[in-house]
């Protein structure tokens, strides 16, 4: 490699080891008030914290910019230099956004941590040893996997770097292909640096599956409680004041820039805010870029549900772990290593061939393109929340499917599916979370005439447009609240019939309900075996 590859790679190395740096111990300790303490917000907490996960890296870069970009807020109310540009606004905005995942990933670890060892530890201990010694190394694993899952991410986006001018691997990538470099010398510069990170999410694939091994039966007991004691109260102000800097600030920012109104006076233009007109840039959004809404959600559906019928397979192959999980860890790793410019790169060798008119037909008259980049970036969020969900059905029960004439589909498509369909529609609604918010991989690769909102939403935070900016993002922000509510909404559905069904006394919850859920798995099971049945028959001369 020469000079400037290793520069890049020192940038990509200094920005990554930055984000987590900022973002690791702010959301390891708000993941441990959050969930295991009792603190009163936590529920409040979760929820904001839960919605600013399905938030798109560039609207954190436009809710900062709002408040202290060049023309934030606080930069013309003060007369300050502009804070957020270069490499303070590059760490700053990917180490927010980041925060929010560590405060899920680190959660998950915390909660997966059984209840018997801190309960037998606080025998002979008081809960400040049972954390330290107990809880805090049982959540080390998890700290990890946030770890690599936070640098891997900020190493692979370039929307953040490319409007602070920061040069990375990823906007290097993009930087050279926009003004005309061929694409095998873009991509020659990358590889080196991702067949590293593509070694290392295995790596950390393999260490989140060891956080919930097969052999080890979930526990249901309750969570022991960490009381905070005196110190709630200024606990709580902190972590509040934490979540309103994290969520409140960029928000307010960016209702202030959507209704700001400038006057002119004698004294020079005076800046006032408008509820009325705030509420009128969000509502006329969706119609004014109604365009850009449209091509949106039609890419982002096509990609999100492409991407969960190819992570259905694979998922389901993997579900017993050891070598068959070799083919979804190795796809989900690649998927995750490859920086989203060279995605695109990647669509452009596949289609853009001047020597295949259909190809080159499809190229620059349809969204395959852009459908092909999206799908993969979206496919590792699909595994991943699939490959959990069927890891999980009951061996007893597919072995009773095939007893009774089930074959392989039968068992997958009504058994497993059925019995798991409010997994099949997480995974599709966080898919299609990752691919709406993408911008790395469906910047070089969208046909002429076709602008996506992420696109729409880049443009105009380069060209200076502040209040329909402001307004398209809080209106984007409204679709992803949904979003995460819908998700939200399934996986607590989804959580309290496993809960439910996980006990050992089913008298303990109802032994009505119990037997309204074996129903309906009999009914599975009876609905797969009816169909292989059929099938043999059809068989039979």
């Amino acid at each position: 490699m020469d000079a400037r590859t290793w520069k890049l790679a020192l940038n990509t190395l200094l920005l990554s080891g930055a984000t987590c740096a900022i973002s690791l111990p702010v959301g390891t300790v708000l993941a441990w008030l959050l969930l295991r303490t009792d603190l009163p917000v936590r529920r409040i907490g979760m929820m904001l914290l839960g919605l600013m996960l399905f938030v798109p890296l560039y609207l954190h870069a436009a809710a900062w910019q709002a408040a202290f970009g060049v023309q934030g807020w606080c930069t013309l109310s003060y007369g300050v230099p502009a804070w957020l540009d270069r490499w303070p606004g590059a760490i700053w905005v990917h180490a927010v956004a980041a925060i929010p995942w560590v405060v899920l990933i680190v959660g998950v670890g915390l909660l997966l941590i059984e209840p018997e060892l801190e309960e037998q530890a606080l025998l002979d201990g008081s809960s400040r040893q049972v954390f330290c010694r107990v809880t805090l190394p049982a959540a080390l694993p998890a700290v990890g996997a946030a770890a690599l899952w936070i640098a891997l991410a900020t190493a692979g986006e370039m929307t953040v770097t490319d409007l602070m001018r920061v040069r990375t691997y990823a906007e290097e990538v993009y930087t050279q292909l926009a003004i005309g470099q061929e694409p095998g010398e873009a991509a020659l510069e990358i590889l080196p640096g991702a067949a590293l990170s593509a070694l290392l999410v295995a790596a950390g694939l393999m260490l989140c599956a060891a956080l919930a091994p097969r052999d080890r039966p979930p526990s249901w007991q309750h969570r022991w409680v960490f009381r905070l004691g005196r110190l709630r109260g200024p606990i709580t102000l902190l972590t509040a004041a934490a979540i309103l800097l994290l969520v409140g600030l960029p928000l307010g920012s960016l209702c202030y820039k959507a209704g700001v109104v400038v006057s002119p006076t004698e004294a020079g233009p005076v800046r006032s805010w408008s509820p009325v007109k705030c509420q009128w840039m969000i509502a006329a959004a969706p119609w004014r870029y109604r365009g850009e809404f449209g091509w949106s959600l039609l890419i982002g559906t096509l990609a999100a549900a492409g991407a969960v019928a190819a992570a259905i397979p694979l998922a389901w192959w993997a579900r017993r772990d050891g070598w068959r999980a070799l083919p979804l860890v190795t796809i989900t790793a690649v998927c995750l290593a490859v920086p989203g410019p060279i995605v695109g790169l990647a669509a452009m060798w596949l289609l853009n061939r001047p020597d295949s008119a259909w190809l080159r037909f499809l190229y620059d008259r349809s969204i395959l393109a852009p459908w092909l980049a999206l799908m993969v970036r979206g496919l590792p969020a699909a595994t991943l929340v699939l490959w959990h969900a069927l890891r999980t059905v009951p061996a007893e029960l597919l072995e009773s499917a095939a007893v009774d004439g089930a074959g392989p589909l039968a068992r997958l498509w009504r058994v497993a599916l059925g019995s798991r369909w409010s997994a099949v529609a997480v995974a599709f609604l966080v898919t299609f979370a990752v691919v709406l918010g993408d911008l790395a991989a469906s910047i070089l690769v969208v046909p002429p005439g076709v602008t996506t909102l992420s696109i729409q939403v880049f443009g105009l935070l380069h060209y200076g447009v502040e209040d329909q900016a402001a307004g398209i993002c809080l209106a984007l922000i409204l679709l992803f609240a949904a979003v995460a509510c819908a998700v939200a909404w399934l996986v607590r559905g989804g959580a309290r019939d496993e809960r439910k069904v996980g006990r050992d006394d089913p008298a303990a919850w109802g032994e009505g309900k119990y037997n309204r859920w074996m129903a309906r798995v009999t009914k599975l099971v009876q609905k797969a075996a009816t169909a292989g049945r059929a099938k043999q028959a059809d068989r039979l001369p």
